[in-house]
C-alpha cells in the first residue's frame, strides 16, 4: 500500500483516572448519585440506551429515567460501549476496581455522520502474554491481522474536516504504551497499529485510550463511491523467527464531518 500521509493521533483520554462522577462529552449533569445517560444538548434522560461490556458478556438498557445498574465487577481496564438509534456511538474505558457513578451525555447524529462499525473488533493472532495491555479483558477471538470496511461518502465542502474517531482501543503494546504503564510486557514491545484510508497510511496509534481522532486529508476522499478504512495491528519487534502480531481490540468507529 502506498503511504503518503501521516497524521498525529490526538488523545481525548488515556485510561482515565476517575473522580466521583464520570462524565461524557458535556459538563452539565442531571444527577450524580445514579448511573444515568442523557442527551448532550437538551440534558433530558434517554430511555433505551444499550450499554454493553463485552468482556463481561454484560448488557443492559436504560430505563425511562435514563438510569441503569452496572451489575458486574470491573477488575481491569474494560471497555463499556453505548448505542442508541439516532445518537453517535460512545465508549469509554472503565478503570480497575471501578466503583464510581457514571453520568454521560451523548450526542445526536447528524446527516453528515457515518457510523462505520459499532461491533467489538479483535485483530491479531490470538497469541499474547498475560502481561499484555488489557489481555485479561479481551472478549472475542481475532478476525486476522487487519480489519477493513468500505462505505460511501457524500460530497461536502473542502472547508469542512473529515475525522475518524476510534471510540475505544485496548491491547496496544508499543514502547509508548509501556512508558505510560498500560502494558506490562517487559522483554519486548510492538510496532504501532496503522490506519489506512483508501490505501494511504494516515496514522499510527501508539497508545490505548478513548476517543482518538484522526483527520483524513480531503484529497484522499472519493465522493459518492466506495471508500475504505483498514486497520492493521502491530508486530512484535523482538520476534525474529516468525511474525508475531500484537492482539488488540477496538469498538465504535465513527466518521465525523465538521
Amino acid at each position: 500500500m502506498k503511504s503518503i500521509v501521516l497524521l498525529t493521533v490526538f488523545m481525548m483520554s488515556v485510561m482515565p483516572c476517575f473522580a466521583k462522577t464520570i462524565t461524557g462529552e458535556v459538563s452539565k449533569r442531571i444527577r450524580t448519585d445514579i448511573n444515568q445517560i442523557y442527551d448532550a444538548n437538551t440534558h433530558i434522560p434517554i430511555e433505551g440506551v444499550l450499554i454493553k461490556i463485552p468482556a463481561k458478556n454484560f448488557s443492559v438498557k436504560t430505563d425511562k429515567n435514563g438510569s441503569f445498574q452496572l451489575g458486574t465487577k470491573i477488575n481491569a481496564p474494560t471497555i463499556m460501549s453505548l448505542e442508541k438509534s439516532g445518537y453517535k456511538p460512545y465508549s469509554m474505558t472503565l478503570g480497575k476496581d471501578f466503583k464510581d457513578t457514571i453520568n454521560i451525555g451523548i450526542e445526536k447524529t447528524t446527516n453528515k455522520d457515518i457510523i462505520v462499525d459499532t461491533d467489538m473488533i479483535h485483530i491479531g493472532d490470538n497469541s499474547f502474554s498475560h502481561r499484555s495491555a488489557n489481555a485479561s479483558e479481551f472478549s472475542i477471538k481475532s478476525m486476522g491481522s487487519f480489519y477493513s470496511k468500505d462505505f460511501n461518502i457524500k460530497q461536502f465542502s473542502p472547508k469542512d474536516t473529515l475525522s475518524l474517531v476510534i471510540g475505544s482501543i485496548i491491547g496496544i503494546d508499543t514502547i509508548q504504551a509501556q512508558r505510560l504503564g498500560q502494558s506490562n510486557v517487559l522483554t519486548a514491545y510492538s510496532s504501532s497499529p496503522e490506519i489506512f484510508f483508501n490505501n494511504n497510511k494516515i496514522a499510527d496509534v501508539k497508545i490505548n485510550g478513548d476517543n482518538q481522532k484522526i483527520n483524513i486529508p480531503y484529497n484522499l476522499i472519493k465522493f459518492n463511491q466506495p471508500n475504505n478504512i483498514t486497520i492493521k495491528t502491530g508486530r512484535n519487534l523482538y520476534k525474529t523467527s516468525a511474525i508475531d502480531f500484537d492482539d488488540i481490540e477496538f469498538t465504535n468507529l465513527l466518521l465525523e464531518i465538521k
